[in-house]
């Protein structure tokens, strides 16, 4: 997950908010005790969203309690206590930074390439913890990974969105439903599979402009060249919602939620917080926007 699973902010009731922001500091300081204090550097609400949606499919009691953190040393703050979805969560947000980086070696140049390699050796203590317990999801990653770099590389190839998102979703699909049986797992395969693709043609849409001015390989630029019209934006977005829907399609089957809070936050998320996100990006892809002029604005 690359920081797009966002909610729509002023749309989310306090209380919702709040729980949210409860299972991110409880994620943050579950990632501290699985996986080492470096790992926490690459907390995000990502992973707080795919903890939100096992436990809401798992029924797993959310129970909150007022803590410190170094962060915010003077006032307690309401934090998700330890439990086995958000020290999955940890692992698995380990195994996906690492091979992020590694990935990032090899395809990006310069200060990009050495950040690469900076964070490639932060995060190295963290994987090897998360991948002793989960050797069989690190392995099934790396391998969803090099079949997605090998097809990014093959310039023969036709060009295709859908085919290497369509990898990445086999990816996110065994990340949504490692450790599930029956309809849980067949649930979060679905909603996983997805997302990833979802993920995926969003990620390209949003790195569309640098991809087609530094060569790096984008499936919208195989496609399109440089001509990203919005006739063009309006077919990724077509793409987007058929995406979306069969996530909530699969969510629609989850009938019992123990907090409705937790509800509510992925129903914001699903239903408003990424579609707002990726109106934006087709944008900003359409109209050769920077998010510098965005801001400015």
């Amino acid at each position: 997950m690359l920081g797009y699973i966002r909610t729509d902010a002023p749309e989310l009731r306090l209380r919702d908010s709040e729980c949210y922001r409860a299972i991110y500091c409880g994620l943050c300081r579950q990632m501290g005790k699985c996986t080492g204090q470096c790992s926490r550097l690459s907390l995000s609400y990502d992973f707080a969203f795919l903890a939100a949606f096992r436990m809401s499919l798992t029924n797993e009691k959310l129970e909150l309690q007022k803590k410190r953190c170094f962060v915010h040393p003077l006032k307690k703050r309401n934090m998700a206590t330890d439990s086995p979805t958000l020290a999955y969560c940890a692992d698995a947000s380990a195994i996906l930074t690492y091979h992020k980086c590694r990935d990032d070696i090899d395809d990006e140049k310069g200060f990009k390439k050495l950040r690469a390699r900076l964070a490639s050796g932060i995060f190295s203590s963290a994987y090897r913890r998360a991948k002793r317990r989960y050797p069989t999801l690190d392995a099934t990653v790396r391998s969803f990974l090099q079949e997605l770099r090998k097809y990014e590389k093959d310039t023969t190839a036709p060009p295709s969105a859908d085919a290497p998102a369509s990898i990445f979703g086999n990816l996110m699909a065994t990340v949504c439903s490692e450790g599930l049986v029956g309809v849980e797992a067949r649930i979060a395969t679905t909603f996983g599979r997805a997302i990833g693709h979802w993920i995926y043609l969003v990620d390209a849409a949003d790195d569309y402009r640098d991809d087609l001015k530094g060569g790096s390989f984008n499936p919208f630029v195989r496609l399109f060249g440089d001509q990203m019209t919005k006739e063009n934006a309006d077919s990724i977005a077509i793409s987007l919602k058929r995406y979306l829907s069969d996530a909530e399609g699969a969510f629609l089957l989850i009938d019992n939620f123990l907090t409705t809070e937790i509800r509510e936050i992925l129903c914001n998320i699903l239903y408003l917080g990424l579609p707002k996100a990726a109106d934006l990006i087709l944008e900003k892809a359409w109209k050769g926007e920077t998010d510098k002029n965005e801001k400015s604005l």
